[in-house]
């Protein structure tokens, strides 16, 4: 059994874990990771999740904008990164506001409906995938028939 969130829901279901990616580099302190499932039933679930190692102070714009809690310094791990804007300071601030999870799930009825949930819209309105989308989608594609056609075949009117 696999259980993803979707903000405080879980979503429970039996199938095959078909691929997953991340963003995750060295040097960058939030990523994207990516889980793509097929259910017994056929359905497809597909999990994000953003990490973030970064923690603020209590008067930065970003605490109030996510709505983060406190904790105190001491807890905070040796891998979490200041924010580069408020510079919280463990040694001085006896409360920081790390970012937490922020997690996401969809369930679609079908692979052209995972194909177009991954798609992005930049300014000048090009539909576009992510590298970390489309190494998920490869990866799926190796296992699943229906992700292979929803992802290389792009049918036009």
């Amino acid at each position: 059994m696999y259980v993803v969130q979707d903000g405080s829901r879980n979503l429970k279901f039996e199938g095959t874990l078909l691929a997953h990616s991340s963003s995750r580099t060295r040097n960058k302190p939030r990523w994207i990771e990516f889980s793509l499932y097929r259910t017994t039933k056929g359905h497809y679930v597909l999990s994000r999740v953003g990490v973030s190692l970064v923690f603020h102070h209590g008067t930065c714009p970003t605490v109030k904008r996510n709505d983060l809690d406190p904790l105190p310094s001491e807890v905070i791990a040796d891998n979490k990164i200041p924010c580069y804007d408020c510079q919280p300071n463990l040694e001085i601030d006896e409360l920081v506001y790390p970012e937490t999870e922020r997690k996401w799930a969809q369930v679609s009825d079908s692979a052209q409906g995972v194909v177009s949930s991954l798609m992005q819209t930049d300014s000048n309105n090009t539909v576009y995938l992510t590298e970390v989308a489309r190494s998920l989608l490869q990866k799926a594609a190796e296992k699943d028939s229906q992700i292979a056609d929803a992802f290389y075949t792009e049918w036009i009117a």
